[in-house]
C-alpha cells in the first residue's frame, strides 16, 4: 500500500464514454462511439477533414486543435490509431462537412478561463496511457502522458487554488468500481509552458475489513493555508463488527510548490 506518491517533475477496441449530468466516465476496455449531433472537440492538430472516410481521400481543409465539430453520422469504416480501432465520422465544422477519424476527437473536454483541456487514450504494449492536452488561449498546446491505473476515469478542472505559479490544474479521477479495487487519481499542474504531474492519490476499501484514502488540501480549499499544500492519509480498520469497534489513523504532511516540484516543509 503506498503512502503518498509524490512525483517531483514530471485489447483492441476504443473507449466507451458514460455521461451522468456533466460528468463523463471513460472506460478504455469497452468500445466507444460518438453519437449523431454530439458536439466534440478535436484532440489532434491540423486534422485533415477528408471527402471520404479513408486516408487517401481528398483533403477539404485543415482543422486546428480544440476546434468544435458536430457529429453528422458514423461511418462503417474503421482504422487502427494509437493502438485502438476507431470509426471514421462525418462531421460538420462551420460551413464544411467531411470525415475525421474518431481517434483524433477528444473523448472529453473541459474549459476553465482561457484554457481548454482535451483527453484521449493511447495503447502501448501492455499499458494504456491517458493523453491530456491543454490549449491556453491560442493554437499552441502542451501535453502530458500518464499510465492509466484504473478501468474507468473522469476528468475535472480547477483554477490554481492559490498556487500563484500555475494557471490552473486538471484532476484525473480514477473510479474504483468494486471493493478491493484501487481508486484515487492524479493532478496535473498547468504553468503555461508544461503540464506537470504533481500529486498522485490512492484510495481502496474492503467491506468489513479496512479502508484507506489519500486527499489533498490546497491553499484556497476549506482548511487550506497560504503557501501550503497539505496531503492527508486516512486509514481505518474494523476490529469488531458487533460492537462497531473501529481503529482510525490520520497522517498529514505539508508541502509547497516550487516551480516544477513539491518540496516537503521541514519544521
Amino acid at each position: 500500500m503506498k503512502l503518498f506518491k509524490i512525483i517531483l517533475f514530471v485489447f483492441l477496441g476504443t473507449a466507451i464514454q458514460h455521461v451522468y449530468g456533466q460528468e463523463v466516465y471513460i472506460e478504455p476496455l469497452r468500445e466507444f462511439e460518438f453519437t449523431t449531433n454530439q458536439k466534440v472537440y478535436l484532440f489532434g492538430n491540423d486534422v485533415k477533414l477528408r471527402k471520404e472516410p479513408n486516408t487517401g481521400s481528398e483533403v477539404i481543409s485543415l482543422l486546428k486543435i480544440a476546434s468544435e465539430v458536430t457529429i453528422v453520422e458514423k461511418s462503417t469504416e474503421k482504422q487502427l490509431y494509437n493502438g485502438f480501432s476507431h470509426h471514421w465520422y462525418k462531421v460538420k465544422h462551420k460551413d464544411k462537412e467531411g470525415f475525421v477519424l474518431g481517434g483524433l476527437l477528444a473523448l472529453d473536454s473541459k474549459k476553465i478561463d482561457d484554457s481548454v483541456y482535451l483527453v484521449t487514450l493511447r495503447k502501448e504494449k501492455n499499458d494504456t496511457k491517458v493523453l491530456v492536452r491543454v490549449v491556453n488561449g491560442n493554437d499552441e498546446y502542451i501535453e502530458n502522458s500518464s499510465i492509466l491505473k484504473s478501468t474507468t476515469f473522469s476528468i475535472k478542472v480547477y483554477d490554481n487554488k492559490g498556487i500563484s505559479s500555475i494557471k490552473n490544474m486538471i484532476y484525473i479521477d480514477y473510479l474504483a468500481e468494486a471493493c478491493g479495487v484501487e481508486g484515487g487519481g492524479c493532478y496535473l499542474f498547468n504553468n503555461g509552458k508544461s503540464l506537470v504531474k504533481s500529486i498522485e492519490l490512492s484510495s481502496i476499501s474492503e467491506a468489513g475489513l479496512f479502508w484507506f484514502k489519500e486527499d489533498v488540501v490546497f491553499p484556497t480549499d476549506l482548511g487550506g493555508q497560504k503557501g501550503k499544500i497539505i496531503l492527508k492519509r486516512e486509514g481505518g480498520q474494523i476490529i469488531d463488527e458487533e460492537s462497531n469497534h473501529t481503529k482510525v489513523t490520520l497522517e498529514t504532511k505539508e508541502f509547497s510548490w516550487e516551480g516544477t516540484q513539491l518540496i516537503f516543509n521541514v519544521k
